[in-house]
């Protein structure tokens, strides 16, 4: 689950992750503070791979660097459809 943290401690569910899915992927990129928290609801292993371990691999192999961005590069496709399907809802409310 991917809560975005709001005024007076209020918080929005932004979206639910499942098997295989990943998250932090702004951070990742902009290597910038992520932008929501995520909590797991069940019992959840997680592994994670730091831009810097990145970098590191794709020295070692340039084509999991191309892999790796045109992962991120659907994914936040999809994530920025949604969030502009969202936002539209909002508008007509």
């Amino acid at each position: 689950m991917s809560p975005l943290p709001l005024e007076g401690g209020k918080r929005h569910h932004l979206a639910t992750f499942c098997r295989g899915d990943f998250f932090g992927e702004m951070a990742f990129l902009d290597r910038q503070p992520r932008s929501a928290d995520a909590e797991a609801a069940t019992a959840t292993d997680l592994y994670v791979l730091s831009r810097d371990r990145f970098d590191a691999l794709v020295k070692l192999d340039p084509t999991l660097g191309g892999r790796g961005f045109e992962q991120l590069s659907f994914a936040l496709s999809k994530r920025l459809r949604l969030a502009d399907t969202e936002l539209r809802a909002l508008e007509e409310r």
